[in-house]
């Protein structure tokens, strides 16, 4: 096969792929909408049901992504590699000096 043929097999075998994957793509949203209309025919509240989804997807990630910091620590502790922890500066307490201070004049 020469370079021209490959080249335009492969672009034949994308663009059908790319249709199959549309074409699998509004079956999904057909059936999302049926499914919605389900819910909505069974009396629930389809937002909310679209919430709770929302939120238990939302919660997987966070899951993840604490799983994914605690690997790094045990590998960090198990290593001996140092994490450096940034932590936010904190402001002086808001006590007596803190409010002394602010009375004063600026300049003196």
């Amino acid at each position: 096969m020469d370079t021209h043929s490959q080249t335009s097999d492969k672009l034949k075998s994308y663009v059908e792929r790319l249709e199959r994957l549309l074409d699998e793509s509004d079956a999904l949203k057909d059936a999302v909408k049926d499914l919605r209309g389900e819910i909505k025919g069974d009396g629930f509240n389809v937002k909310a049901v679209e919430r709770i989804v929302a939120f238990r997807r939302n919660k997987d990630a966070a899951d993840k992504e604490a799983e994914f910091i605690n690997d790094v620590i045990l590998y960090a502790h198990v290593t001996g590699t140092p994490l450096d922890v940034v932590t936010p500066e904190v402001d002086e307490p808001a006590g007596e000096d803190a409010a002394e201070k602010a009375r004063e004049p600026v300049g003196e």
